[in-house]
């Protein structure tokens, strides 16, 4: 495999020009400004558990990852724009079973396992239906919208208050995956295409998913406070005398 080939594969690109998809490639500021303003939703916080923090650099390495992509278009820059996204939507699976359904890490990565195979399974059989490569996605679509259905008929009151943040989620990443499928399909009647929608739609979905995640864990953290009892000692300051 020759990595330093250059890839032609989306309807804006109509050279080897490192600028000859500006469009596709500043949309992937998405990711960046979605990365931003979950930092924002976090830096009120002192004690950030590593998982949620490490939301913020992931978002933040698709963009950078896709831009990478979308100006030097070759193979190994297409490794940089494949490799960060894959990790993201299994990092959030992980994370979404922990935090949500209470799992220990190793159930997570089970599930997550679980979830590859049923990705791969899907692109075998399915997945050449679906325009410009767009099939590998089709599964993540599936789970939004299960993680929508489920959360919100849950009897959780924590988990069905998400419910919400997910089905917005899986109809922004609708809209986003049918523009990346008709991208080369518009070719003749709009040269722009249609990918940098799905960049910037993206960007939106990332948003949407880590603030869900985080709002959860926020709300388990108030509970924990909550169900705390008071100390030996606050009792005793509670009933002391003045003076």
């Amino acid at each position: 495999m020759n990595w330093n080939e250059h890839l032609d594969e989306y309807c804006e690109r109509g050279s080897a020009a490192f600028w000859a998809e500006p469009v596709n490639a500043l949309t992937n500021f998405a990711f960046v400004v979605a990365a931003l303003a979950v930092w924002r939703i976090l830096r009120p916080y002192r004690r950030v558990p590593a998982d949620i923090g490490l939301l913020v650099p992931f978002m933040a390495l698709i963009g950078i990852g896709s831009f990478a992509f979308h100006t030097l278009a070759t193979r190994w820059s297409q490794a940089l724009d494949v490799v960060p996204i894959t990790l993201f939507v299994l990092f959030c699976l992980a994370c979404i079973l922990r935090r949500f359904y209470g799992l220990p890490w190793r159930r997570c990565v089970l599930g997550v396992a679980g979830f590859v195979v049923f990705t791969a399974v899907f692109g075998v059989l399915v997945g050449g239906l679906i325009p410009n490569r767009s099939g590998m996605y089709v599964p993540v679509l599936l789970l939004m919208t299960g993680l929508a259905v489920t959360l919100r008929g849950s009897r959780d009151a924590g988990r069905a208050a998400q419910w919400r943040q997910f089905a917005a989620a899986a109809v922004v990443f609708a809209v986003a995956l049918s523009a990346r499928a008709v991208d080369e399909e518009i070719c003749g009647a709009f040269p722009l295409g249609a990918h940098f929608l799905w960049h910037t739609l993206d960007g939106v979905l990332v948003f949407l998913v880590s603030r869900a995640l985080v709002r959860h864990w926020r709300y388990l953290a108030d509970q924990d406070r909550l169900a705390v009892p008071v100390t030996a000692v606050e009792e005793s300051r509670a009933v002391a005398p003045d003076g």
